[in-house]
């Protein structure tokens, strides 16, 4: 039943998102390159992802509602399918990725357009695709803003929504710039790890169900106790990331299980490792760690250390110890939302845990 009710409802958002899409596309269709840099923005958007984010925030929104959901709160769910997306394709070109969800990053598939497309007796510029990147990402960001700042609601809870949204998009960007700054340093605490992915990736979650609880009327209960839910719903799910980033499969996931490691990423399994490593495995983690010539053996030694320093174990217990909090703060909302309901925002942050690897 679950399953079937989130499939209708990312369907929705797909629907939504392909007609936003093709009405932004519309508006410079005389102009043949931005046309094309338009559509290479649809197709990334596109090229993959369950959608958790709007669903989430429809789902909250229904739990309130009763069941509802309509073309408002589908309109403004987009918003953070676009942040979402936009924090992708600049963080490609932060982390010097090649693919992203099994298909080139954005940044280089413009970097072909522009070797595909230069004039012979012009020298191609070799940050072409970097320099649209960080344009692409930016065009993104501001369709966000427009789907947000949505007319389907009254103007004192779209700009309470309008509130939220900025403050979410600020914890983002200030969980990027601590994780930037983490990734020079080897030891790193495991407050400063959560700290960091609090903003990067669970804010986006707690504004989810924040903003759908805030368009559905909710009261201030079902809101701050939405947000939590999800707010630790999305650490656990960044912590799963984590962990699949380094012993996923590459083919299933799309990106390889060796640039965690290469680029020195600060992870709780290399906090938890580093913390409970002996001398020797710490030699090892010193050199490997953070090392973008490490050979497929080294990566694997690292590996081995994770496990054996238990912190892989660490990392699977502290995501289902968030997942057991996040039943905690569903219980105790005031009124409490339809059982049925409760039951999906369950699955929902399972769904972040269990995934397969």
């Amino acid at each position: 039943m679950f399953l079937m009710h989130y499939a209708n409802l990312q369907r929705k958002v797909d629907d939504a998102l392909h007609d936003f899409m093709a009405e932004q596309i519309k508006l410079v269709q005389d102009n043949p390159f931005l046309k094309y840099f338009y559509e290479q923005i649809n197709d990334f958007l596109f090229s993959g992802g369950k959608r958790i984010r709007p669903v989430l925030m429809a789902l909250c929104y229904q739990s309130i509602k009763s069941d509802v959901v309509d073309k408002g709160i589908l309109s403004a769910s987009l918003s953070l399918e676009l942040l979402h997306n936009a924090s992708l394709i600049h963080d490609d070109i932060m982390d010097n990725a090649a693919t992203r969800r099994g298909k080139k990053a954005f940044h280089h598939v413009l970097q072909d357009y522009a070797e595909n497309n230069s004039s012979s007796d012009t020298q191609n510029d070799n940050t072409y695709g970097m320099s649209m990147g960080i344009l692409g990402g930016d065009f993104a960001y501001n369709l966000a803003y427009k789907a947000i700042n949505t007319k389907d609601f009254p103007t004192d809870i779209t700009l309470r929504a309008a509130i939220e949204f900025n403050e979410g998009f600020l914890h983002v960007v200030q969980g990027v710039v601590v994780e930037t700054d983490l990734m020079r340093r080897l030891e790193v605490t495991e407050k400063q790890y959560l700290s960091m992915i609090a903003g990067k990736t669970a804010a986006l979650f707690a504004k989810a169900a924040r903003l759908g609880a805030i368009f559905a009327g909710g009261t201030e209960s079902q809101i701050d106790g939405l947000g939590k839910y999800a707010l630790d719903a999305g650490i656990a799910f960044q912590i799963i990331d984590d962990i699949i980033g380094t012993f996923g499969d590459s083919r299933k996931t799309g990106k390889p299980t060796d640039s965690d490691i290469k680029e020195g990423k600060k992870t709780l399994l290399l906090i938890k490792a580093i913390e409970n490593a002996d001398d020797d495995q710490l030699k090892v983690i010193s050199k490997v760690v953070g090392n973008r010539q490490a050979t497929d053996q080294e990566i694997d030694k690292v590996r081995t250390i994770f496990k054996e320093t238990g912190s892989l174990d660490f990392a699977n217990k502290k995501a289902e110890k968030l997942f057991n909090n996040c039943i905690s703060y569903l219980d105790n909302l005031e009124p409490k939302i339809e059982e049925k309901f409760k039951k999906y925002l369950i699955e929902i942050a399972k769904m972040g845990i269990d995934r397969d690897k």
